[in-house]
């Protein structure tokens, strides 16, 4: 979902369009993964597994918030729709840590109703 690809092809093109940009931030000593090394990687990973490590690791950065401003934003995710199945866009409700700059976390809503 990051920068809109829908598979493994689209995340391999996009790290070739943005290869100058990503390589500032990363090591890319073999170049871009290729799609195939992107489905090898991610297809294994345990949604429910790696959402308890991911809640860790922000609540290892983020502490107690206080008295801070915490945003809360909803999106409705483009292209989510399916006609076809009868399916309605995905919308996502999320709070955001201005001081840590990291979504605290997601929510699905069944419809826009709860932004």
């Amino acid at each position: 979902m990051i920068a809109g690809v829908k598979g493994w092809e689209d995340m391999e093109n996009y790290g070739l369009s943005k290869y100058d940009w990503l390589e500032q931030f990363l090591a890319l000593p073999e170049a871009i993964p290729s799609a195939h090394t992107f489905r090898r990687v991610f297809e294994p990973i345990n949604p429910k597994v790696f959402e308890g490590c991911f809640r860790r690791w922000v609540e290892s950065r983020v502490e107690a918030p206080g008295a801070q401003v915490i945003p809360i934003d909803g999106k409705t995710l483009k292209s989510s729709y399916d006609r076809e199945q009868g399916k309605s866009a995905l919308h996502l409700v999320s709070p955001w840590s201005s001081e840590h700059r990291i979504v605290l976390g997601q929510v699905k809503q069944d419809d826009k109703s709860m932004e």
